[in-house]
């Protein structure tokens, strides 16, 4: 049996939405099939206030073996780092994260405000958000950058706005099965399996991509990427061979550009979300996997090679023949 607590700190339960629509397996049966035992979650458990203060002594205290601890949303550290911003029971809720962190055998860290701070810590960040174990790209966290659990990993982040619940349910299983390593994590801690392809790959709109045909208003037929913010070959996910919403559909498969959720940067880096920033003609997010100077060469002979059927479907709202 393994038992799970997960909490919930600085954010907007969305994880929490995502994760219960898990469908491949269903979560109830996902927790089923890996014997997972909950000792608590906000949503899905009935305790409150001083009910939940015990379980969290318990576990504190090792008479309840804690074997997974998930926390989603970033953690609140101000003012002037007291964490007196956010209590759980008159005490900082960081203390309970750090605390509960010290006795349980795999920390994750679910959605992109755990992992990074995300948007809780975006901008001026006055109530001192940051993830477990990153600031951004800046390793340290809450956690600190030397932590490692007991089973001495780090955090496992698990990051997106929200997350895919495969990403979660996957997790789990591999942590249980001895599946995933520190080797098979990136180095932001995140599962190479999931996060090791950009959300580019896949992409229904590549073949406007390659050729440049782009879409200049919503709802055209072309790549988002060159005038409308499209940050899919920077964002590194596979939401576009994973597919979600009944395994149907994708940010840009709805014709809405990709703003890189599962960025350690997000959501500062991708602003203007909806635009495409350049200096010139050439736009400032150039992606992951082509060299700058490669991309900028071959996007002026592509071009000058894209085909007039492309042309027209680009900005177009309905496929020309």
């Amino acid at each position: 049996m393994v038992n799970l607590l997960w909490v919930q700190s600085g954010g907007c339960n969305g994880d929490t939405i995502s994760f219960l629509n898990a469908e491949q397996p269903h979560v109830l049966t996902a927790l089923k099939m890996l014997d997972i035992n909950l000792l608590w979650h906000p949503f899905l458990s009935l305790e409150i206030g001083e009910d939940v203060e015990k379980i969290f002594n318990k576990c504190i205290s090792r008479k309840t073996k804690l074997d997974v601890l998930i926390v989603e949303g970033a953690v609140i550290c101000g003012p002037e780092n007291s964490g007196k911003f956010f209590l759980f029971n008159g005490r900082p809720f960081r203390e309970w994260i750090e605390k509960l962190a010290t006795v349980t055998q795999y920390t994750i860290a679910i959605g992109t405000c755990a992992a990074f701070g995300g948007i809780v810590a975006a901008g001026a960040n006055f109530i001192e958000a940051t993830g477990l174990q990153f600031l951004r790209k800046q390793k340290g966290g809450a956690l600190g950058k030397d932590y490692v659990s007991g089973s001495g990993h780090p955090v496992v982040n698990v990051p997106g706005c929200p997350c895919h619940p495969d990403w979660i349910v996957e997790t789990l299983m591999r942590l249980i099965m001895g599946k995933l390593g520190t080797g098979e994590l990136d180095e932001f801690n995140r599962p190479k399996a999931f996060y090791k392809k950009l959300a580019h790959h896949g992409c229904p709109r590549n073949e406007f991509y390659e050729f440049k045909a782009s879409a200049t208003e919503y709802s055209q037929l072309g790549c988002l990427f060159e005038y409308l913010g499209c940050k899919g070959t920077l964002c590194e996910s596979d939401c576009n061979e994973r597919m979600w919403l009944g395994r149907t559909g994708s940010c840009t498969r709805a014709g809405f550009p990709c703003i890189a959720c599962t960025s350690p940067d997000f959501p500062d880096s991708s602003v203007p979300f909806f635009e495409t920033r350049k200096i010139g003609e050439v736009p400032v997010t150039l992606p992951l996997d082509v060299p700058k100077a490669w991309y900028v060469g071959m996007a002026n002979l592509s071009k000058l090679a894209t085909p007039e059927r492309l042309k027209k479907n680009a900005v177009s709202f309905r496929r020309v023949d």
